[in-house]
């Protein structure tokens, strides 16, 4: 059974959401940027009030271990759950704040189909990935791979239990703000 369930999973990443992606791709095309941008913004809130209530629940975790006396390395584990939750809270308001605000430079604005090709940008650029999809974790020590590239152009450490797209990826490993990392990646 738990093998059935790991091919349908398989076929899911490998087969369908490809396929999915492209077809929202090609119906966003139909729709205004203004109204695109509108739907960003409602899908990063949605996601971010999902991204606040689990670092709350990390924070809570953190300071019942600490009470309770917990060894050092769950506080540790716990102390970085929460962080991580914060980090993307913050990169999830700062997109927020720049699509509501579009940045211009050189008397461009950053626009959806720029985020669109940044996100689509190839991780292989970015980080060395082996052939089984597998690459080391620039944002902790990583003896061996531990970040894993899936087929829809993201990736997850399984150590630092982190994912990321491009853009957040540039974001986090330069310090850029979110409009300089989609520039970066054009």
């Amino acid at each position: 059974m738990i093998d059935d369930i790991a091919e349908i999973i398989d076929e899911l990443k490998r087969d369908i959401m490809p396929k999915v992606h492209e077809s929202i791709r090609a119906m966003k095309t139909e729709y205004p940027d203004d109204w695109q941008r509108r739907r960003r913004i409602d899908y990063l809130i949605g996601r971010m009030q999902d991204v606040v209530y689990r670092t709350l629940i990390a924070l809570h975790n953190y300071e019942v271990a600490v009470r309770q006396g917990d060894n050092m390395e769950t506080r540790l584990f716990l102390g970085e759950q929460a962080l991580g939750g914060i980090k993307t809270i913050v990169k999830l308001q700062n997109e927020v704040y720049f699509l509501r605000r579009p940045d211009k430079k050189d008397g461009k604005r950053v626009t959806e189909r720029d985020i669109e090709r940044a996100r689509e940008y190839p991780f292989r650029q970015l980080v060395e990935i082996d052939r089984n999809r597998m690459a080391r974790c620039p944002f902790h020590e990583d003896k061996d791979p531990s970040m894993h590239l899936f087929p829809d152009n993201h990736v997850y450490c399984f150590s630092c239990g982190r994912g990321w797209d491009t853009i957040a990826f540039v974001q986090e490993r330069e310090g850029l703000s979110f409009p300089e990392a989609v520039q970066r990646l054009q």
